[in-house]
């Protein structure tokens, strides 16, 4: 009796979760078909629009410090 139990409600975990897999993706194909009225469901967390714009003597400064830190590394391994 205790094996029957455990198989019914392994069934029943899997079926629950195509039953919710199936939701989640008709709500998405629903959503996707009238994107014009509203925006579409996206899956990515970040965008590239997310992505500040840093100055270019930030730049200029990281990259001046990373060069001197190869020089040394070079330095170092030469002596």
């Amino acid at each position: 009796m205790e094996i029957q139990s455990t198989v019914g409600f392994l069934v029943g975990a899997i079926l629950s979760s195509f039953g919710i897999l199936a939701f989640a993706v008709t709500i998405v194909i629903v959503n996707n078909l009238f994107a014009k009225y509203w925006k579409p469901i996206k899956w990515q967390v970040f965008d590239n629009r997310d992505i500040q714009i840093v100055d270019r003597e930030v730049i200029e400064e990281l990259k001046h410090s990373l060069e001197k830190q190869k020089s040394e590394r070079n330095q170092n391994a030469n002596s």
